[in-house]
């Protein structure tokens, strides 16, 4: 008989993600701050990367030993256009596309080398 293959059953479960509670709670036992307070803090540090990523921002951030983010503001397109597919050759007229950021985040080398299994 041919091995049949693993279904999703059988795997092991994964482990639950930290709830935002649970997230605070976990820093503020590891900082010895009140809960209340490590939740100041957070909320400063998402006001900083709102500024920094902003339209009035350079549109780069990085947490230090953690990510670099980065926003890249694209501007509103009109559309009507005529254009080429480049596979086909036939012609379209573009659509309009609304303006958006677009977010990356990227993880620095030594974090990144912290996580990696061995």
């Amino acid at each position: 008989m041919a091995k049949e293959k693993p279904t999703a059953k059988d795997k092991a479960p994964a482990k639950p993600t930290l709830t935002k509670t649970a997230f605070f709670q976990e820093l503020a036992e590891a900082t010895e701050m009140k809960k209340a307070d490590v939740m100041k803090v957070y909320d400063a540090i998402i006001e900083l990367v709102r500024k920094q990523l902003g339209p009035k921002g350079p549109g780069i951030v990085t947490l230090p030993n953690l990510a670099k983010l980065t926003a890249q503001h694209t501007k509103a397109d009109k559309g009507g256009k005529k254009a080429k597919n480049p596979f086909t050759g036939e012609e379209y007229i573009t659509k309009p596309r609304p303006a958006k950021t677009r977010l990356k985040a990227r993880g620095l080398k030594n974090f990144l080398e912290s996580i990696t299994k061995k």
